[in-house]
């Protein structure tokens, strides 16, 4: 006996994960776009004349104005702070740091930031600062 082959009415291709999968992407992006628009480290800078952009691939360190040390995103106590520059200094093959510091924070603190920076074996440092327009 011969059974006559019933059509499968769902033939086609099939747009539900494809949807899904292109909504996930567009979150994503906006979330991404999001945070880097508003960090999670929050630094008052000081205004130059000359202030340029960071590049993306060089060790930035960011000081808060209570203090606390940042590695890219990543805090760092004060007595690791050597080690983790030099493990970030060997990720980035970088010698170059850009120190991020807050405008109010107390002169002594940099100093011994870019002392201890030194002694991990950095070899420029650049600190980063807000654009500041030209007096007219």
């Amino acid at each position: 006996m011969k059974l006559p082959r019933r059509l499968d009415e769902n033939e086609g291709l099939i747009l539900t994960p494809l949807i899904d999968m292109v909504f996930l992407t567009l979150i994503f992006f906006m979330v991404n776009a999001i945070l880097s628009l508003y960090p999670a480290i929050k630094v008052d800078l000081p205004e130059a004349y000359t202030s340029r952009a960071v590049v993306e691939k060089e060790i930035v360190v960011t000081i808060d104005r209570s203090g606390g040390i940042f590695i890219g995103a990543a805090p760092v106590p004060g007595e690791r702070f050597s080690a983790e520059l030099k493990n970030e200094m060997i990720r980035l093959d970088s010698r170059r740091l850009i120190l991020q510091a807050d405008q109010n924070l107390p002169y002594k603190k940099l100093v011994e930031v870019m002392d201890l920076a030194r002694l991990a074996g950095i070899e420029s440092v650049a600190l980063v600062t807000t654009q500041k327009s030209l007096p007219q």
